[in-house]
């Protein structure tokens, strides 16, 4: 296999690291660069950067973006996870919240005017993943209370 075009990463405090970063960062990226070929949505993007931020609200460092380098032809995303729902699911719960997370992302994504991108197909078959794996069971309750 090439090189990866989904990338994840996390800036989590460490009480809650466990939850976000090992195995579900790993899982979702292998998920992602396994079942979907980037260039079969056209050549508008080649790389989708993703790091979740799950750190207390007091911590005002490390907002939230969405950008897009035409230059490169890369997406880097940088979103949060609601702290309080992190430190109380359990790692399946976490799971279903950044997979439900992830995909609104990609949603905000599709809305963009990149060229020589069918970002509405990729949220399709995004979704169809993640519901394949069973991440987004459950999740309506999750983030209608974030």
């Amino acid at each position: 296999m090439g090189k990866k075009k989904f990338l994840f990463s996390s800036i989590t405090w460490h009480e809650i690291d466990f939850k976000v970063a090992i195995p579900n960062l790993t899982l979702m990226e292998n998920v992602l660069n396994e079942n979907i070929d980037l260039s079969n949505y056209g050549t508008g993007i080649q790389e989708i950067a993703y790091v979740f931020v799950a750190l207390s609200p007091t911590n005002t460092l490390h907002g939230e973006t969405l950008r897009y380098y035409k230059a490169k032809q890369e997406v880097f995303i940088q979103k949060k996870l609601p702290y309080e729902l992190v430190e109380a699911y359990d790692d399946t719960q976490v799971l279903s919240l950044m997979a439900a997370t992830y995909l609104q992302s990609m949603e905000q994504l599709a809305k963009r005017n990149i060229p020589d991108f069918d970002g509405a197909r990729l949220v399709a078959d995004v979704k169809c993943f993640f519901e394949q794996q069973g991440w987004l069971v459950g999740i309506e309750e999750a983030t209608a209370s974030a």
